[in-house]
């Protein structure tokens, strides 16, 4: 091409775009668009669980409160059952309403169940605490049954060893100040050595599972012992009437089995005498001499102190409530005591007994159970993930029966 000047010039031409430019800026908008949609996505996916979870966090404790509000209430009706107007504080037996079966309650949204519990048909642990080395000794040396020798009877029953300790480390464990009941307790001094270190109380108990802590009592030991032992805040005597056969068996004072369907087929008693009067005929000795060896201090057909078992299941929400309730002069018993547990997730109450978790477990799991936990009803988190990651539970009312508790 010339200019003007008639100078040749090269012509410009304009640069050509690769072909597949086009292509490429459609891939790269491509991918912008499908990240911006999965940031969109990621987003709302976030406001949606962070949505549901509180959601299912606002139910869950909108469950749970009106669980407790609903144990409340059947604690309410418990106490209404057990109030002077229902029913006689001068005996109290498994004949009474307290006592008597009630089906499984549904509510609005759950179910409610439980029983109650005569405490005073088990053995008060936070009775030795009024013992000396002088009543222990006079004990020992009577005709008559005491605590102490009901206590023994109870281990010895259980296939445990007895010897001179084991009642003198629970009444070293429970008195006041540091001196030794005798050679065979245990205070401050001996628990010193222990790692970790343990300290008496010197008081009462509220717990009996505190058995564990005292000398000379095994976990394992305390954990069978549990459905016959309780820790009231003051002396009490064992209701004949509600007191189940391991118990009696430890009051028969060597009689065995005899005392223990003597007292089963006669009892209700309304008072003492009758309970007198139906052994004289099995014994023929006379109602003085009996009452002598069975004494008012040691047993009574009334009790004062009663424990609510109560489990509500409402929506995602499974509490567990005990309540302990103390009678005595009121004419309406009072609540000393409640303890409220949150059963978790994926745990599963069995039916109590050995027989019954064999069933559950199966053949091939049976064997992994503990020898002391098959006698006890019960095994650890450990064994039953071993047995199938399965936890369980051991019901509230595990031993209710027509000598036990009253279930409603």
């Amino acid at each position: 091409m010339n200019n003007r000047n008639g100078v040749a010039i090269a012509s410009k031409t304009p640069t050509q775009l690769p072909s597949s430019l086009p292509r490429r800026q459609r891939g790269v908008a491509l991918l912008a668009t499908l990240i911006l949609v999965l940031a969109v996505t990621l987003i709302l996916g976030n406001i949606f669980y962070r949505h549901q979870i509180d959601v299912s966090q606002a139910t869950g404790s909108l469950h749970g409160d009106q669980a407790v509000l609903l144990a409340i209430s059947a604690e309410s009706w418990a106490r209404d059952l057990l109030s002077a107007d229902n029913d006689d504080p001068k005996v109290d037996h498994f004949g009474e309403d307290w006592a008597q079966a009630i089906p499984l309650l549904p509510v609005d949204g759950g179910t409610l169940v439980g029983c109650l519990i005569d405490l005073q048909s088990r053995i008060n642990i936070n009775t030795f605490a009024s013992y000396t080395d002088s009543a222990l000794t006079a004990e020992r040396e009577s005709s008559a049954v005491g605590l102490a020798k009901v206590w023994e009877s109870l281990l010895t029953d259980m296939d445990y060893l007895v010897d001179q300790s084991r009642v003198p480390v629970i009444i070293d464990w429970l008195d006041i100040g540091d001196g030794l009941i005798n050679p065979a307790g245990a205070e401050q001094t001996d628990y010193s050595n222990y790692s970790p270190q343990r300290f008496p109380a010197n008081n009462l108990i509220a717990d009996p599972a505190e058995l564990a802590a005292m000398a000379g009592y095994s976990l394992a030991e305390v954990q069978r012992l549990l459905p016959w032992i309780t820790a009231l805040p003051r002396s009490t005597t064992i209701n004949i009437n509600t007191a189940p056969a391991p118990i009696l068996m430890a009051l028969s004072d060597g009689m065995g089995s005899d005392f223990v369907d003597l007292v089963v087929d006669n009892r209700p008693f309304s008072t003492l005498q009758e309970f007198y009067q139906a052994l004289d005929i099995r014994l023929m000795v006379g109602e003085g001499p009996l009452a002598l060896r069975w004494p008012s201090k040691l047993i009574d057909v009334k009790s004062d102190f009663f424990q609510l078992n109560l489990e509500v299941t409402l929506g995602q929400s499974k509490l567990e409530v005990k309540s302990i309730m103390q009678r005595g002069s009121l004419s309406r018993p009072a609540v000393i005591r409640r303890e409220i547990t949150v059963v978790p997730a994926g745990v599963t109450t069995v039916p109590f007994g050995p027989s019954d978790l064999d069933n559950d477990l199966g053949a091939d799991n049976r064997d992994e159970l503990d020898s002391s936990n098959r006698d006890a009803g019960r095994f650890d988190a450990d064994e039953s993930s071993e047995a199938g990651d399965a936890y369980y539970l051991r019901p509230l009312c595990d031993i209710t029966d027509n000598n036990t508790a009253g279930n409603f």
